[in-house]
């Protein structure tokens, strides 16, 4: 009997895991879901917590998460790295605050937004949303990172990245997510290398930008390294393109996709 608990707690934590990439990873008959307008919310208080503390000049926000262990992960004040170049103006359109999270690292966000959720799960995948103050229909953006879930890994690359499909399909015995056959269907897209792709597509009234990074190829049979996926979507108004652009940019200059055979830690 005591066996049977143990599997079936082992069964609820690895699907609660990959239940953090779910959101955008629905695919039928080869097609790639994207990214929309996120409903699941965390809540303030049980689910995470929020710090205001000085640094480099600015007053910053870090978040304590409660992960799917019951443990809280919480950024040490004192070792925090360098905040990365803030937007090349000082506009308000270009207006960002700064939080810091687990896995993510530094994030900025349009000035004046609300986390909406923060999760840590048993694995280390990580995911923050983080919406306009009156809510993710007038504007949202989410970070998220997935540090060694392989099956995660697939399904949040699948249809975006070369290989992740036709190992998924491999994997799960499910048809193939074809390579760029997505729906909305991109408008924009740019693949640097095997391991990157910066896209873009409409979702409701918002041109969404986003960037999905792998630390090596998936394409490769013969690859090295330990495989973790990066993943940012934004949402913003065509009159905040630049910070859009901006958030994206900074992301993929954060995760060395392609050069990081030790992964990125969750």
């Amino acid at each position: 009997m005591r066996i049977r608990f143990v599997s079936l707690f082992v069964v609820a934590i690895v699907a609660l895991s990959c239940g953090l990439c779910a959101p955008a990873l629905r695919a039928t008959d080869g097609i790639r879901e994207l990214r929309s307008s996120p409903q699941m919310q965390s809540a303030a208080g049980t689910d995470y917590v929020l710090r205001m503390a000085p640094y480099g000049g600015l007053t910053v926000t870090l978040i304590d998460v409660q992960s799917a262990t019951g443990d809280w992960v919480k950024p040490d004040a004192s070792k925090l790295p360098a905040l990365p170049a803030a937007p090349p103006t000082a506009s308000k359109a270009l207006s960002v605050q700064w939080f810091y999270g687990d896995a993510a690292g530094w994030m900025p966000v349009p000035a004046g937004w609300r986390v909406q959720r923060a999760v840590i799960g048993a694995d280390g995948n990580t995911i923050y949303t983080f919406a306009a103050p009156a809510g993710a229909s007038a504007g949202w953006v989410t970070y998220t990172v997935i540090p060694a879930c392989e099956s995660c890994i697939l399904q949040s690359a699948a249809g975006l990245l070369p290989g992740a499909g036709e190992r998924l399909a491999a994997m799960n015995q499910q048809p193939t997510i074809n390579l760029g056959q997505t729906n909305p269907v991109m408008s924009w897209q740019s693949r640097p290398d095997d391991c990157s792709l910066l896209f873009r597509y409409r979702s409701g009234s918002f041109t969404v930008r986003a960037a999905v990074l792998s630390s090596v190829s998936m394409a490769m049979d013969d690859s090295k390294g330990g495989l973790s996926l990066a993943d940012v979507y934004v949402a913003l108004p065509e009159g905040q393109a630049a910070l859009a652009d901006y958030l994206v940019g900074r992301f993929q200059q954060a995760f060395a996709a392609c050069r990081s055979p030790n992964g990125w830690p969750g």
